[in-house]
């Protein structure tokens, strides 16, 4: 059993024998989301909807390849999605750093103007549900934005809990985690000025990729080498789940306007199905105790990920 340093939420370790999985063919997945894709370039101007004039400055945002369009099954006050590239299917080490970039891009310029005529959208996110198994409801990537004036679960959780971090240490808790996680180098295997990147101690899936963003406060602050410093890890982190022969992973990076306690930050956990039976690695425990279960050491896959991020990886 792990709490969380911040908010307590508890994680279970379980001392299981680790087997790694096959390689799942995905031809005929892919093959059949083709029959009729929305994103795909032929048809997305034409069956996509525009933003209110109302609202935004743009009826679409576009970056490179990237385009951003409104949800038309939003999950909060604002949302849109973004098309990531032309490609329909991107395998995990297909992506490169170009795509990732503007399709970053265009989100941030997105959520910049929402705040434009609504300013009390200070709950901001990107977050990405990459193949089905992660709950992606196309297999086109895309990429879901969100800007709101109420909290999800994860900022009700947080917030208080930053808040009373300071008020009993009087320090910023983002600083001392980078600081002690550095430190005893047990799950921290990057770190800059800018990005500190490590495992989750009690991890909110399978595992759990935790990268700060120290110095950005909102996502217009995210741009040029703090950008391209952020999308290489990302690039990494996803070499390291296709080494694992897993296909899927659920992302999401964090704002909140307006509040110094709360430093954007990233979070990647993978998405798996256990075989032989391709069970859903979400049980009741997950579901109806909020308990998060998994067999893999975040120390364990801290060395692995710091092998990759120092080059010794094969």
């Amino acid at each position: 059993m792990r709490l969380d340093p911040l908010t307590g939420h508890s994680s279970r370790i379980l001392d299981f024998p680790i087997k790694k999985i096959d390689r799942e063919d995905l031809s005929a997945l892919v093959e059949g989301s083709r029959a009729f894709c929305p994103f795909c370039p032929e048809v997305v101007e034409l069956v996509t909807p525009k933003f209110h004039p109302d609202l935004l400055k743009k009826e679409r945002y576009s970056q490179g390849e990237a385009l951003c369009v409104p949800n038309v099954f939003p999950y909060d006050e604002n949302g849109a999605v973004c098309v990531m590239c032309r490609q329909h299917y991107v395998p995990l080490l297909d992506f490169t750093a170009p795509m990732l970039e503007d399709a970053l891009s265009c989100c941030f310029a997105y959520l910049k103007d929402v705040v434009v005529n609504q300013p009390d959208m200070i709950y901001q996110s990107v977050n990405w549900n990459y193949m089905p198994l992660a709950g992606g409801s196309l297999v086109h990537p895309h990429l879901q934005i969100t800007a709101s004036s109420s909290s999800t679960n994860y900022y009700t959780d947080m917030v208080p809990a930053l808040r009373e971090y300071e008020h009993t240490h009087g320090r910023d808790f983002w600083q001392d985690l980078s600081d002690e996680e550095r430190a005893s180098g047990e799950r921290c295997f990057g770190a800059t000025d800018d990005i500190t990147w490590l495992t989750a101690f009690a991890p909110l899936g399978v595992f759990d990729v935790l990268a700060v963003l120290h110095h950005a406060h909102d996502p217009e602050d995210v741009r040029g080498e703090l950008l391209k410093e952020l999308v290489q890890g990302i690039l990494r982190v996803m070499g390291y789940i296709d080494s694992l022969n897993m296909y899927s992973l659920n992302m999401s990076l964090y704002f909140l306007l307006d509040n110094s306690l709360f430093v954007p930050h990233l979070r990647i956990c993978p998405r798996v199905s256990i075989p032989p039976f391709g069970t859903s690695q979400i049980n009741y425990m997950k579901m109806l105790h909020n308990e998060t279960l998994t067999t893999m050491r975040p120390e364990d896959v801290c060395n692995d990920l710091k092998a990759i991020w120092e080059g010794r990886a094969t």
